[in-house]
């Protein structure tokens, strides 16, 4: 008797749990689009890292500048000597390579990986590099500022959105 008491508890708990999702009319207009920009912002702040080298931030980066969803791309990271780079090869843009911007994420990693010279994208071979120099004459300041200067990030994060 108990042991039934116990197991209709049980579920009924994990029924209830599956119902108390929030509906996206419950949040004010504009709320996510900020929540997702501050969420991508933390992401890439959280995951600066001095080294190239260091693969699984950046890795993390990847993600969190833009690149696509795990399982999209592969990684080769050049550790060996400068110029260091990474180069990030994508199994499926969604859309002709051509027409992918790719400046945004490959300038969010040259900024957020301190010694990160050259980010290379290809596909179906196809490839998009930007440097860092180009990255600093796009943004008209040192790209770099971007994993010093928390509030410089987040603005930056913020103008992609609109």
């Amino acid at each position: 008797m108990v042991r039934t008491v116990l197991c209709s508890l049980a579920v009924s708990v994990l029924g209830l749990v599956g119902c108390t999702t929030s509906e996206p009319a419950d949040q004010p207009r504009g709320a996510s689009a900020t929540v997702a920009v501050a969420d991508r912002a933390q992401a890439l702040w959280a995951g600066r890292t001095a080294y190239v080298g260091d693969s699984s931030k950046v890795v993390a980066l990847v993600d969190a500048a833009g690149f696509g969803p795990r399982g999209t791309y592969s990684l080769a990271l050049w550790t060996t000597r400068p110029p260091y780079a990474v180069t990030i090869t994508l199994s499926d843009t969604g859309k002709p390579f051509g027409t992918t911007d790719l400046r945004a994420p490959a300038t969010l990693l040259l900024g957020t990986v301190t010694n990160l010279d050259t980010v290379n994208v290809t596909s179906a071979g196809q490839t998009y590099t930007l440097t860092a120099r180009q990255a600093t004459a796009a943004l008209g300041r040192d790209v770099k500022t971007l994993g010093t200067d928390r509030a410089g990030l987040e603005d930056y994060v913020a103008s992609l959105d609109d």
